[in-house]
């Protein structure tokens, strides 16, 4: 082997390498075809085998399955023909990642375990942690928890009893999502809060403030809305010192729908005005947080800046969303109807007792439509709110309103069966 050569492979795998790293996946493929050419001309079947994994591995960022597993498969046979078992693990993990690509997860399951089957005891053992972590998310992806779960321990145990803390603390997030796909709350906030603690401690921000953020989710999701709130005011306050306005605006987003849960609507009108601004785009996303403004509005019968907010989320879907347009304008003739009784004089002498009975009733027959609207979309807090507000109003107006203490049980049911499920 002449030193020039070796030095000519070399320097094109590094600037290869670096590409890869930067995305730049063709200018990638370019060097490391370059490097292979001069592999085969320094004629070492390890150095051949290597580059031939490395090129297969940009092939598929690049979505040439075949090329990339065409050349994953060449190298697992070079080193099984000179019996290199970490190279034979490597070419295993990129045949798995081209079955995943491919969307075959039970190949992929399959070829993953080869990989960490072959793997050698001798080499880097953090390696083999992200073998078993990449096994779990397929298994995961396939719902079979019993071995995602199993893999993912090992690759928590590598972690762990290899001090790589980081590591550890990404493997409980994990276990945690894992878990929480299984509807098991408990389980999951432990290894969330497991994994806080050590992002916490190795001071890093922004898995920190992420890891809170799902840890919300988990609390949300089972009606722990105090317990949501403190976790996602922690990653609210946290993202403020590294995050873009995207993420930062979709954790306020998150914040103010706790926020309404906990009834505290001003507070979860704050953050939601604060979420629009720091929204960079001009879409739907934009268009729900508008539309959810608006409601808030209404339920506190601040009509003039309901309409407005609707109007501007009915600007930004145009046609995108037929079925939330039909909705907000359903909610905007429900308004209509509420403020032409609201500002008619009730007690002017020239409008009998019946119409001004009549006019209360339309009123509030709008704000139970509005309430319908929100129960049909599942938003049942926001849907009891309305007929709350529909019942005194039907009170003080002295109409019948069992009908309506009726749909109030019902919604209040509805709230107390999902509070009992999770």
């Amino acid at each position: 082997m002449h030193d020039g050569e070796l030095s000519v492979w070399r320097t094109l795998m590094e600037d290869g390498t670096q590409c890869l790293g930067e995305e730049q996946y063709l200018k990638a493929e370019e060097y490391f075809s370059q490097a292979l050419l001069e592999a085969y001309q320094l004629n070492v079947l390890e150095i051949v085998a290597f580059t031939l994994r490395l090129l297969a591995t940009v092939r598929v960022r690049l979505e040439k399955f075949e090329f990339a597993e065409k050349g994953f498969r060449k190298a697992l046979h070079i080193c099984q023909e000179i019996q290199n078992a970490k190279g034979m693990a490597e070419a295993w993990a990129g045949l798995a990642s081209v079955s995943v690509k491919k969307g075959k997860f039970r190949e992929a399951g399959k070829k993953y375990e080869r990989a960490t089957s072959v793997y050698p005891s001798s080499s880097p053992q953090l390696r083999l942690g992200m073998l078993y972590s990449d096994l779990g998310q397929v298994y995961a992806t396939l719902e079979d928890w019993t071995r995602a779960n199993r893999a993912y321990t090992q690759a928590h145990v590598i972690c762990r009893s290899n001090g790589f803390p980081k590591g550890e603390a990404e493997l409980d997030v994990l276990l945690g999502e894992l878990c929480f796909r299984q509807e098991n709350k408990t389980e999951a906030s432990n290894y969330l809060k497991n994994a806080c603690q050590i992002f916490a401690q190795i001071d890093d921000v922004v898995a920190l403030s992420n890891t809170l953020q799902y840890l919300a989710l988990v609390y949300f999701e089972h009606n722990e809305m105090r317990l949501a709130f403190e976790c996602q005011q922690r990653a609210v306050a946290l993202c403020l010192k590294f995050d873009t306005r995207n993420i930062f605006s979709e954790n306020c987003y998150f914040l103010s729908k706790i926020e309404q849960s906990l009834e505290n609507y001003e507070e979860a009108r704050y953050y939601l005005e604060l979420s629009i601004r720091f929204y960079p785009q001009q879409d739907l996303d934009l268009a729900l947080r508008y539309q959810s403004l608006a409601s808030l509005f209404f339920l506190s019968m601040d009509l003039e800046k309901a309409e407005l907010n609707y109007l501007k989320a009915l600007s930004l879907l145009e046609t995108i969303d037929d079925v939330r347009i039909g909705e907000i304008y359903e909610a905007l003739a429900a308004l209509k109807e509420i403020r032409e009784h609201k500002v008619s004089p009730v007690n002017s002498r020239d409008i009998s007792e019946d119409k001004s009975q009549l006019q209360g009733e339309s009123a509030l027959e709008a704000l139970v439509r509005l309430a319908e609207l929100n129960e049909k979309q599942r938003n049942f807090r926001d849907a009891l709110e309305c007929y709350w507000k529909a019942l005194e109003m039907g009170r003080d107006a002295e109409i019948r309103t069992d009908w309506i203490e009726t749909k109030v049980q019902r919604v209040s049911k509805r709230l107390r069966r999902k509070k009992s499920t999770r």
